[in-house]
């Protein structure tokens, strides 16, 4: 027994995951042996000396058919999870909104609406006193106080060390802040070379009241060593009050709390800016997915041509695959060039990005491979002789002929017998 196919195999191909396309009824099973059987009923018997060239050919297009016939059959499928079902939703205004659909069920998306930003939701931002960073206040000690934020209430207390200048105890209290994870952003800023004040931003944004989201309190009555030091490096300043944003949905004035917001569970939507004029939001097929889809079947495609050719180079072999995809793409290349996929010298299939995604978006791209497709069920069709006899596409001698004076005979395995394909996620 040869075992240098087999242990190609294993060295070459990683095991794949079984999709839906590889799971096959019993009845599919019986309708792949009597295909095989009717096929070498009228097939010569061949001799075939399996050399590493051939061995590799035959596995490498077989596995290339399987990947590209399963491409195939996604984009052809007839439901809600087919990619030519999925949508997106753009903005006619990024720069102003920006929309994403969150959900499966698109008949929760509301009507397309227009949206006009009127002016974004704001953060509260505090600034302290400004005080030279070598300069000395505080003594030592502890110093007790207490954050709101919001609902929540935090208890503080900081230690000076003695010496300590402003510029330290400004950075260490900001980090001490930020550690507690509390909503709020500390961070100590200088306007000159020499001096430095506490900047204090709220991570929300927006006041359901109008009021402040966070202020400070000294404890100095209970335990606190002399002054406060909220009072002291002016913690509670607020130079930038929070504010709910403001935009206009289909006309109609509205307001919340955030930037972000999610409409019928169906619809998020990022306002960036304000507008002059009102977004346009709508719903168009999924590009990205579709194209995903489309360079599945470019990468398999370009597989088995890549394949042909390194084994045409190999033995001198004619390259009898490309000729015959070609013949079966020649009536569509116009139709595939309008969707950005061409084909070069050597066969191979590459794509226009810009011209794919428009072609996508328009509808024209499931036209040409979808469900409904002449090209799709033609290219699916010659996959499946090649992943049921491989075999055909390599040199081999004729032993004898079939005899037609007695009734047919056929080999349900008797292609598994001559190309050993060891896949396990095909029958």
């Amino acid at each position: 027994m040869d075992y240098n196919v087999y242990n190609y195999f294993i060295g070459n191909y990683a095991q794949k995951p079984a999709t839906k396309y590889d799971t096959h009824k019993s009845s599919e099973l019986r309708s792949v042996m009597k295909n095989i059987t009717k096929m070498t009923q009228s097939s010569p018997i061949y001799l075939v000396r399996l050399s590493q060239a051939k061995q590799e050919y035959a596995l490498n297009i077989k596995e290339a058919a399987i990947s590209l016939s399963n491409t195939l059959s996604m984009l052809s499928e007839d439901s809600m999870d087919s990619v030519f079902a999925q949508k997106k939703a753009v903005s006619s205004d990024e720069a102003q909104v920006g929309t994403r659909i969150i959900s499966e069920d698109y008949s929760q998306l509301p009507k397309e609406p227009m949206i006009r930003v009127n002016h974004l939701a704001t953060t509260q931002v505090n600034v302290g006193n400004e005080y030279y960073m070598t300069g000395k206040g505080l003594s030592a000690g502890t110093y007790r106080f207490r954050v709101a934020v919001g609902d929540d209430s935090y208890d503080f207390q900081y230690n000076i060390r003695k010496d300590a200048n402003h510029r330290e105890i400004m950075e260490g209290l900001c980090d001490f802040i930020n550690k507690a994870k509390i909503g709020l952003t500390a961070t100590p800023v200088s306007r000159s070379a020499d001096k430095i004040m506490m900047r204090i931003e709220s991570n929300m944004t927006g006041s359901p009241d109008g009021g402040n989201l966070f202020s400070f309190a000294d404890r100095t009555g209970e335990g606190g060593d002399g002054r406060g030091i909220v009072s002291y490096y002016n913690m509670n300043n607020v130079v930038s009050r929070p504010s709910s944003a403001s935009f206009e949905w289909n006309g109609e004035t509205k307001e919340t709390l955030g930037n972000t917001f999610v409409l019928g569970r169906s619809l998020e939507v990022s306002m960036y800016a304000p507008g002059d004029q009102a977004a346009q939001i709508s719903y168009l097929p999924d590009s990205d997915k579709i194209l995903d889809g489309v360079s599945g079947i470019i990468r398999f495609y370009n597989k088995l041509v890549d394949s042909t050719n390194n084994y045409s180079g190999q033995t001198g072999q004619s390259p009898r695959l490309i000729r015959e995809y070609q013949n079966l793409l020649k009536p569509y290349l116009s139709e595939l060039e309008s969707c950005g996929i061409t084909l070069d010298e050597q066969g191979r299939m590459k794509m226009d990005e810009s011209l794919a995604s428009q072609a996508a978006q328009d509808g024209d791209m499931e036209k040409l491979i979808g469900r409904d497709s002449a090209l799709n069920r033609r290219l699916r069709k010659k996959n499946e002789e090649i992943k049921l006899n491989p075999m055909d596409y390599i040199q081999k001698k004729i032993v004898s002929y079939p005899d037609y004076g007695k009734p047919p005979k056929g080999y349900s395995y008797i292609t598994s017998l001559y190309s050993g394909m060891l896949f396990n996620y095909y029958c």
